[in-house]
C-alpha cells in the first residue's frame, strides 16, 4: 500500500478559498489570503492549531495522522492511525486501518465509512479535488444508543444537519486519477486545511437529503456552556414533531410542538417542499430520532406515518411522477417547520395533511385513470392558499365540536374565500 507523509500543496485561503499568500505561524498548515480571513477562521482553527504544532513524533512509517472526533469531549484530537494491510481500496478504507479501539468497536463489529467531499458553505464545488477524506464510524453507532458527537457539535457551533453519534475518525486518501479508477490510492496525513473542509462538510451534509437525517430539540445540549447559551438566547420559533403510528399509540401524542432557534441549519439549508409552497405554507422537514424502546417496537410492528409522505407529492403536471410521493418518508418520526421561520401551529399542519388526503389526492387519482375524470389544471387550482384557508375554516369548525382547543386556533391566512365557499359547502370531514 502506498503512503505519503508529505503535505499536499496548499494554495487557497482556508476561509474564503481565494489564492493564499501567508500561512498560520503557529501550525504552519493553514493558508490565508489576508489577516482578516485568518482572524475569521480562528473561530474554527483554534481547536486544533496548538495540537498540530506539537504533533510531530510519528511512531513508525506505517502510521498516518488522522483526526478523532470524540463523542464525550468538545475538542477534536490528532491521532496516529496504523495501516494494517499492504493493499488499500477506497471501498474498504476502514478495514485496512487500525481504528477499532479508537472507535470503541468490538472485535466483530464492522467499521462504516462516509466519503466527505469538500464543503459547500464557502462556494467550493464538491468533489473538485482528487483528495478524499473518509469518515470512519462504528456501523451500529446510530442505533445502539450512542450519544451525539460532542466535538462535532462544538466545532460547527451547532450548525449541522446530520445527527453524528459515537466517535468519528477522519482519514485522508488521495489518488492520482479519479476515486473510481484503479489507480493505487495513497493514505496521507490530515492537514489543517482538510480539517477546515471537514467543518464545512459537517455543516452541510444532508442538505440534499431532505427528510433523511435525524433532528431533535436537544440538538445543542452537549455544547460548551458559552456556545449553548448563545443558541438558547437566539429568537425561538415553534416547529412540530409528527409521531409515527407506533409512538402515537404508546404516548397518545401525534403532533408535539417544540422550539428551536431561528436560523437553525435544518431550515436555512433546505428548500420548501413544492406542494407546501404552492399552498402558501412553505414547509421543510427532517427525520426526528426515535426512542430506543419505541424503535424496537416499531421494527417489530411497523412505523407508518402517512402524513409527511403527502408533503412530497409531485405536483409537476409534466412529470411522469405526477401524484407520487417518496414512500420511505411515510415512516418514522418527522419534525416539520416553516421555511419562512414563522411559528408552525400543530393544527395548521394537521389541516394541511387532511386537505391533501381528502381533497387533493383523490383529485389527482382521477387524473390518472384510463379515462380521466378530472384535468390536471383543476388539481393545480386546488393548490392555492385560498383553497387551503377555506378548508381550514371548515375543518376547525368540525374539530371544535369534539376538541375545545380548536376553537382558539388562529386563522391560517385571513383571505377572502367567498369565491370558493359554495364549492366546499357541505363538505364532510372524517
Amino acid at each position: 500500500m502506498a503512503s505519503s507523509t508529505q503535505k499536499r500543496p496548499v494554495e487557497v485561503c482556508a476561509n474564503c478559498l481565494l489564492p493564499a499568500t501567508n500561512h498560520c505561524k503557529q501550525c504552519g498548515s493553514s493558508w490565508y489570503c489576508s489577516a482578516e480571513c485568518q482572524k475569521a477562521d480562528w473561530t474554527y482553527h483554534k481547536y486544533l492549531c496548538a495540537q498540530f504544532k506539537d504533533f510531530k513524533d510519528r511512531p513508525d512509517s506505517d502510521s498516518v495522522r488522522a483526526i478523532l472526533f470524540p463523542e464525550d469531549d468538545k475538542t477534536p484530537k490528532l491521532v496516529w492511525v496504523k495501516m494494517n494491510d499492504t493493499e488499500l481500496d477506497l471501498a474498504s478504507v476502514g478495514e485496512k486501518l487500525e481504528v477499532a479501539e479508537l472507535l470503541g468497536a468490538t472485535i466483530d463489529e464492522e467499521i462504516a465509512q462516509q466519503k466527505a467531499t469538500q464543503g459547500i458553505r464557502r462556494g467550493a464545488k464538491p468533489g473538485s479535488s482528487t483528495a478524499r477524506t473518509y469518515l470512519l464510524v462504528r456501523e451500529d453507532g446510530l442505533v445502539d444508543g450512542s450519544q451525539p458527537n460532542m466535538s462535532i457539535g462544538t466545532i460547527t457551533y451547532g450548525h449541522f444537519l446530520f445527527s453524528w453519534r459515537g466517535p468519528v475518525i477522519a482519514v485522508l486518501t488521495t489518488c492520482e486519477a479519479s476515486v473510481d479508477s484503479e489507480a493505487d490510492p495513497i493514505v496521507g496525513d490530515m492537514t489543517m486545511t482538510d480539517y477546515r473542509d471537514l467543518i464545512d462538510f459537517f455543516a452541510t451534509y444532508g442538505r440534499y437529503l431532505q427528510g433523511h437525517e435525524d433532528f431533535g430539540p436537544s440538538s445543542f445540549w452537549w455544547l460548551a456552556p458559552a456556545l449553548k447559551q448563545e443558541m438558547i438566547t437566539q429568537p425561538q420559533i415553534q416547529v412540530v414533531k409528527v409521531s409515527c403510528n407506533v409512538e402515537q399509540k404508546l404516548t397518545g401524542v401525534k403532533y408535539e410542538p417544540f422550539n428551536i432557534g431561528k436560523g437553525h441549519p435544518a431550515i436555512v439549508f433546505l428548500q420548501p417542499l413544492p406542494i407546501t409552497a404552492s399552498l402558501g405554507l412553505p414547509l421543510v422537514m427532517r427525520r426526528y430520532p426515535m426512542d430506543n424502546a419505541i424503535r424496537a417496537e416499531a421494527e417489530a410492528t411497523g412505523n407508518a406515518n402517512a402524513g409527511p409522505g403527502l408533503l412530497l407529492l409531485c405536483i409537476d403536471p409534466k412529470s411522469k411522477n405526477w401524484g407520487k410521493a417518496q414512500e420511505e418518508l411515510a415512516q418514522g418520526n418527522v419534525a416539520v417547520m416553516r421555511h419562512d421561520q414563522e411559528d408552525l401551529h400543530p393544527h395548521h399542519l394537521e389541516t394541511m395533511f387532511m386537505y391533501l388526503a381528502q381533497i387533493v389526492c383523490p383529485a389527482m387519482e382521477e387524473t390518472m385513470q384510463e379515462e380521466p375524470k378530472r384535468d390536471k389544471a383543476e388539481v393545480m387550482e386546488m393548490l392555492h392558499p385560498s383553497r387551503l384557508d377555506w378548508f381550514f375554516h371548515v375543518f376547525r369548525k368540525e374539530r371544535s365540536k369534539i376538541d375545545e382547543r380548536w376553537k382558539n386556533t388562529p386563522n391560517l391566512f385571513n383571505l377572502d374565500n367567498a369565491r370558493i365557499a359554495k364549492e366546499l359547502e357541505g363538505l364532510k370531514l372524517e
